[in-house]
């Protein structure tokens, strides 16, 4: 899916990109990415914390409230990290290549 949403850093200059918007809680994952092919690189940045699941549990990330991360794999899920303050973890995602 390739939109354009205000609010998103590639709003603001003006490209369009895959792009979306996290809210994952802490029991359910949120699948950000699942490629059949070859990996793609995606920066998740976290408002809130967040754990970031890649290729199927093969690699585990914890990515800190305000801190940005790029992943390449076929497959990202995340979820609330358990010391995110609330129930659900918010942030934002865009693919980089």
């Amino acid at each position: 899916m390739v939109k354009q949403a205000q609010g998103f850093p590639a709003a603001s200059v003006g490209i369009q990109v895959p792009v979306g918007r996290i809210a994952a809680g802490r029991s359910r994952w949120q699948t950000v990415l699942q490629a059949r092919d070859t990996p793609m690189v995606y920066r998740l940045h976290a408002i809130d914390g967040l754990i970031v699941e890649v290729d199927g549990a093969a690699r585990m990330i914890h990515a800190d409230p305000g801190a940005s991360v790029d992943v390449q794999a076929k497959k990202i899920r995340v979820k609330a990290a358990t010391g995110s303050g609330g129930h659900v973890a918010q942030g934002w995602y865009v693919l980089v290549s």
